[in-house]
């Protein structure tokens, strides 16, 4: 498995997951069930991907690294 470092604090981990959980809900319970619903399904998917894993590839390709702003939210 490949060991990818963390480039997200806690506070955009706890987002993006809230943001799949909510994208999750909308398209299981709700009316989306068409092409719409399965892109916001991919995402939501990829969502929570990256705030279970703390990595995020689009940080990555931008040379950004938001690790080490969580003494911001202590």
């Amino acid at each position: 498995m490949i060991k990818r470092k963390k480039n997200m604090n806690v506070m955009d981990r706890v987002t993006r997951f809230i943001i799949a959980m909510s994208l999750l809900s909308i398209v299981v319970f709700g009316p989306l069930w068409n092409l719409l619903g399965f892109f916001i399904l991919i995402l939501s998917i990829l969502f929570l991907v990256a705030g279970v894993s703390g990595f995020c590839p689009f940080y990555k390709s931008i040379n950004v690294d938001f690790s080490k702003s969580d003494e911001y939210f202590k």
